[in-house]
């Protein structure tokens, strides 16, 4: 794929941590990136070297690509604010959790002519690279015939895995890939406040297994409240966490009462649904052993 040449790309909210990550991704691409956020950081455009757009207005005018990366609460507000000032030929894409709304608005306050592309990076601004992310892209219905090309392409060269879906699905996948895994690992920890239990102590005694998994839970408490309290507003979402509490409570209702056939009845079905749990043993037992290889190379 060649870019054409000086390729103009505005990213709004690019002096946060992911907007910050694209503009230097992009720039990397051979784009001509500039930034502009509300704290009016030029500062952190310094520092990645691109210019601050002084004149937001002017900006999205001006820009091929304009690139919203702001949180979920405002996207469809600021798309409303912007998309109609763009011009023909260029490209609105998000960079959101969430695909329904912000595709509608995308759709909606875009002129025709306008391309219209969701973008959901399945991975945070701490990840050095591309390399082995999963991209999802939300292309606008027959309102993404030249850029979504042009994205895919960019994004596998660089090593992503790229899957390409509308907004209602996207969404529902995310319900559980998101929503659940995250409510479920924010409950643990909120479990783990409420027995006030030391777990900076407990890693002694703890397998690599759990310690993995406790990591995990700390991974997802070390990030922003509000990024995860706003993943939880996928509207397909209460159905999901709905379905887990009711599980849970039927599996403790089996462990209270000593119902030791009745809980194995509860893990045998669900052991049955997992499909390839075999496999998911074998990619745990692998990353079990990096886990120990490395631990012992620190002491």
């Amino acid at each position: 794929m060649i870019l054409p040449s000086e390729t103009s790309m505005l990213v709004i909210g690019g002096t946060g941590g992911t907007g910050s990550w694209f503009a230097r991704y992009f720039k990397g691409c051979g784009f001509r990136v500039s930034v502009w956020g509300p704290g009016k950081k030029v500062e952190v455009a310094e520092k990645m070297n691109v210019q601050f757009a002084s004149d937001l207005n002017e900006a999205v005018k001006e820009s091929d690509v304009v690139l919203l990366s702001v949180p979920i609460k405002k996207t469809a507000e600021v798309i409303r604010d912007v998309a109609p000032n763009m011009r023909p030929g260029s490209l609105l894409m998000d960079v959101t959790s969430l695909k329904s709304e912000p595709m509608e608005a995308m759709m909606k306050y875009a002129a025709l002519g306008v391309e219209v592309l969701g973008t959901h990076p399945m991975f945070g601004p701490t990840m050095p690279t591309i390399k082995g992310q999963t991209v999802i892209l939300v292309p606008g219905p027959k309102r993404c015939e030249k850029w979504l090309s042009i994205m895919e392409t960019m994004f596998r060269r660089d090593g992503a895995n790229v899957e390409v879906l509308d907004a209602e699905k996207h969404d529902e996948i995310m319900a559980v890939v998101q929503a659940l895994t995250h409510f479920a690992y924010i409950s643990v920890g909120a479990a783990l406040k409420s027995l006030d239990f030391d777990v900076a102590h407990s890693r002694r005694f703890m397998s690599p297994v759990y310690e993995i998994m406790i990591d995990f839970v700390g991974r997802i408490l070390a990030q922003s409240p509000e990024l995860y309290a706003s993943i939880q507003e996928n509207p397909k979402s209460k159905m999901v966490r709905d379905a887990y509490i009711e599980e849970c409570v039927k599996l403790a209702k089996r462990a209270d009462e000593g119902d030791v056939e009745g809980f194995m009845e509860i893990m045998k079905d669900a052991a049955e649904h997992f499909q390839d749990r075999d496999q998911a043993l074998v990619r745990s037992d692998r990353l079990i052993k990096l886990w120990i290889e490395n631990r012992m190379e620190d002491v």
